[in-house]
């Protein structure tokens, strides 16, 4: 089945596909909305595996082989960009995650950044989260502060359900969007730098993003920070 998904990426089999179109893995896992577990039912087996234990595999399996068929439609010269919202052990070897259904509410912009450290912890550097919140409306001081915040995760987007009302940075008048204007300035300058952190993390593991105490483990001040 895997093969079979990549092989779809092709450009003659993938209608309107070319060479700068990527891919974004969204529910990409077995989901079932109705029901306690709002997944598939606890007593689902693999064999002699409960559901709930190999879940996220299946999306791990997802955006490995969607990665496969972006490097094959390249004859193998392509490095790929998968973004999935279903992940598991492995899946930084295939491409970015973010943190999921957020909202325009100021806790969940303060979660984003103990989110974001743990996953880089466990070896998934390249994570960041729906700029604005996913659901509701951000205020516009909640917007300018989650650009300012977002420009400094590894994954950097803006992204809202269809039924928010419009966003776009230069809605909020003109000392806002400039504002938003220069922390996206400030983020592309960062470009090669970016690139170095993210070549370290592939060679050592090193996240990209970081708690203070990876880089002082001797100063304890920063084990709680």
């Amino acid at each position: 089945m895997r093969a079979w998904w990549a092989s779809m990426f092709a450009y003659d089999q993938y209608e309107g596909s070319m060479e700068n179109l990527f891919t974004w893995n969204d529910m990409n896992e077995p989901s079932v909305f109705n029901g306690p577990e709002v997944t598939m039912h606890k007593d689902a087996l693999h064999g002699k595996w409960e559901h709930r234990e190999i879940h996220n595999i299946y999306g791990l399996y997802v955006q490995m082989a969607t990665a496969e068929g972006q490097i094959q439609r390249s004859g193998g010269v392509e490095r790929p960009f998968v973004l999935t919202r279903a992940f598991f052990a492995g899946s930084q070897r295939f491409g970015a995650v973010w943190t999921g259904d957020n909202a325009a509410e100021w806790g969940h912009l303060k979660i984003s950044i103990p989110m974001c450290l743990s996953l880089g912890l466990v070896g998934v550097s390249f994570c960041g989260a729906d700029i604005g919140g996913f659901f509701k409306n951000p205020s516009t001081e909640l917007l300018v502060r989650w650009y300012q915040t977002g420009a400094y995760q590894p994954f950097f987007r803006a992204h809202a359900h269809l039924d928010t009302t419009r966003r776009e940075p230069w809605l909020f008048g003109p000392e806002n969007t400039a504002l938003i204007r220069e922390v996206i300035r400030q983020r592309y300058a960062l470009l090669p730098y970016w690139y170095q952190l993210f070549f370290r993390a592939y060679r050592t593991g090193m996240p990209v993003m970081r708690p203070l105490w990876v880089d002082y483990p001797k100063d304890t001040a920063t084990f709680t920070i």
